[in-house]
């Protein structure tokens, strides 16, 4: 296999890491392209097996490089490397366009016996409507940041990246944010069992 060895700007990136490059391309963009070649194939392929349409493939796969370059000045990699930020940033970004895509096309899937057969029974639909309220009770003995981020992370079923990029803090932040609001709600619910 022969390595392709790429000089942008006078700089050799195949010996840059890829967060090195990432953090250098804040200051000369033109070494993101860099990035762009070492992970162009790997994310084309990814999304192709998702997706099977090359333009939405194509499309998805620019929206996501876009997105990294957009949110590189909010990278940390003291929360993963590189790689698997991008990765959650790519299926995000794939997740939000079928979604959309869905609502657009009013797509109806047709549904055989071994769909019916899967899905939940009745009894347990009322299970969780009553668990829904049981949460909703308890997030609203929360103050409303916790509430908002237990909801967020937990209801909506967002990531933690995506939660912390609408707030405009760390990965880490948020983690320690739940975890905070995670106690507070254990906590109100001990004092319901104490009185």
């Amino acid at each position: 296999m022969q390595s392709i060895v790429v000089t942008m700007d006078s700089i050799e990136t195949s010996t840059l890491t890829d967060e090195e490059l990432l953090a250098q391309s804040l200051e000369r963009p033109s070494l993101f392209e860099a990035l762009m070649m070492r992970y162009q194939k790997e994310f084309t392929s990814r999304i192709n097996a998702l997706v099977r349409n090359k333009d939405e493939t194509e499309d998805i796969v620019q929206d996501t490089f876009i997105r990294i370059y957009r949110f590189a000045p909010k990278y940390n990699r003291d929360n993963g490397s590189f790689k698997s930020w991008a990765i959650t940033i790519l299926m995000n970004v794939a997740r939000t366009k079928f979604a959309k895509g869905a609502r657009n096309r009013e797509v109806f899937a047709e549904l055989t016996d071994e769909h019916f057969e899967s899905l939940k029974d009745p009894v347990d639909s009322h299970n969780d409507y009553m668990d829904k309220v049981e949460v909703e009770r308890v997030l609203g003995k929360l103050d409303a940041d916790d509430a908002a981020l237990l909801s967020a992370a937990y209801i909506e079923g967002l990531p933690y990246a995506i939660i912390a990029a609408q707030e405009g803090v760390s990965e880490g932040a948020i983690k320690a944010r739940v975890h905070r609001a995670k106690l507070a709600a254990r906590n109100a619910l001990e004092g319901e069992r104490v009185l």
